[in-house]
């Protein structure tokens, strides 16, 4: 999954007995969670010239977006196993002013002509106009009205919309004006994200306080994704994110980057995770040593609406909306740790009466970076008995370099580097030849 597929606290109100909270704030625009045009309502009107007026009223934009539309979908023999789906007609309003016109010929929906047929949006109502008897000489027909809106997401499109009814058609039987209501907040939006604040505390626990104007708590189909590059470097994990917090319905679940396999797994329970939401907030605390102890990290926020019958995604904002990673230091910093690698030798095996230096790479917690300096301390042995050996810190190795006894036949000992006031001890064994 790339960056990429949840009672919130304002976070001046959390509390940590003794300790002070450093607060940092990232900011992605409102507006950007790719909602689809919310309908609420659905008048049908016929002149006395045979001219049906179709009226949809939209809640949440006075002008349309560029990459929006309508289909007017027409049940003209009020008959479901008929049609496309149900239905024999289609007029299509493009958010560029153009109508497109579809009717049943019987197998498929072919395109047709649009004389007399017209359109307009304004002030947040789509107004269109239809020829009756375009649609043939039905007195009455079932009616849907599907608003959407497109957002592309690299190669994928995701379509977001609102059905008015939201299950089977309005019906119409005219000449009488008809409305038919739809309920207000039933389009598909991401979660908006608009801003991050994020904060530590000396106990370890960070917080993610994700504020989402759109909804004062997610419905059960928003998806909120926290991505962390928890050591800093984008060319590691998952284009660079090693941890994934995926909050849905509440319930946090934390995954893993699996560098062998190439994949995502999901860390064992328990983990030191834990979501609230309340206020407009989406509250993410995850405890620092999930994340190594590091003390700074990236991260990214997604958000999603999906469709789970469909197991498809509808609409995301992303923050930041560029695909990168915001950057956070801790103010309460982790006590420093020495991590060690994969002891080597040079040679590759040591030979009997040859030198041999056995090296064990070493970096800092706090800056992951290898050693400029230190001490070591070897302690070797040739099948059991004591081995002469020198230490030292060299190009971010503690080393330790030794003569091979002529009759060894094994070699094995420790070594324990020292570094920024703490220390690291690895064993280590080879064979001889």
């Amino acid at each position: 999954m790339k960056r990429g597929l949840a009672a919130a606290l304002a976070l001046c109100a959390l509390a940590f007995a003794g300790v002070g909270l450093a607060v940092n704030s990232f900011s992605d625009p409102a507006g950007d969670d790719n909602a689809a045009p919310d309908v609420t309502s659905v008048t049908v009107a016929e002149a006395p010239d045979g001219t049906l007026t179709l009226a949809v009223a939209v809640r949440n934009y006075p002008t349309l977006p560029a990459d929006s539309w309508f289909n007017l979908w027409f049940d003209l023999d009020s008959n479901q196993d008929t049609g496309d789906a149900g239905d024999e007609a289609l007029v299509r309003y493009l958010s560029s002013g153009e109508i497109e016109f579809f009717l049943w010929d019987g197998s498929e929906l072919v395109e047709g002509s649009t004389a007399g047929m017209s359109g307009r949006f304004e002030a947040g109502v789509l107004t269109v106009n239809v020829p009756k008897s375009a649609l043939g000489t039905m007195p009455g027909f079932g009616i849907l009205a599907v608003s959407a809106r497109g957002q592309q997401l690299g190669e994928e499109e995701l379509i977001a919309s609102d059905y008015a009814p939201d299950r089977g058609r309005s019906a119409y039987v005219g000449p009488a004006q008809a409305a038919f209501p739809d309920p207000e907040l039933d389009h598909d939006a991401a979660p908006d994200i608009t801003s991050v604040r994020v904060s530590d505390a000396k106990d370890g626990w960070i917080s993610f306080a994700i504020t989402t104007p759109n909804y004062a708590t997610l419905p059960g189909e928003s998806v909120l994704v926290l991505s962390i590059d928890s050591d800093s470097r984008e060319s590691t994990g998952d284009d660079g994110a090693e941890v994934l917090i995926t909050s849905i319905g509440g319930e946090p679940v934390l995954e893993r980057w699996d560098t062998a396999g190439q994949r995502w797994a999901e860390d064992i329970a328990p983990t030191r995770v834990r979501t609230r939401n309340a206020g407009n907030v989406v509250t993410v605390d995850v405890h620092r040593s999930e994340l190594g102890d590091v003390p700074r990290f990236g991260f990214a926020v997604i958000a999603a609406d999906i469709n789970t019958a469909a197991d498809t995604v509808l609409a995301v904002d992303l923050a930041p909306d560029d695909l990168a990673f915001f950057r956070y230091t801790l103010a309460n910093k982790p006590a420093l740790r020495l991590l060690v690698g994969q002891a080597f030798g040079t040679p590759a095996r040591p030979r009997a009466g040859k030198p041999f230096t056995v090296s064990l790479p070493v970096r800092r917690s706090d800056t992951n970076r290898p050693i400029a300096a230190g001490a070591v301390t070897c302690k070797v042995t040739a099948d059991g008995k004591r081995v002469p050996a020198v230490g030292k810190v060299r190009f971010g190795r503690g080393q330790c370099s030794f003569v091979v006894p002529k009759t060894a036949a094994v070699i094995r000992g420790s070594m324990s580097v020292r570094s920024g006031g703490t220390s690291v001890t690895a064993r280590f064994s080879f064979q001889v030849r």
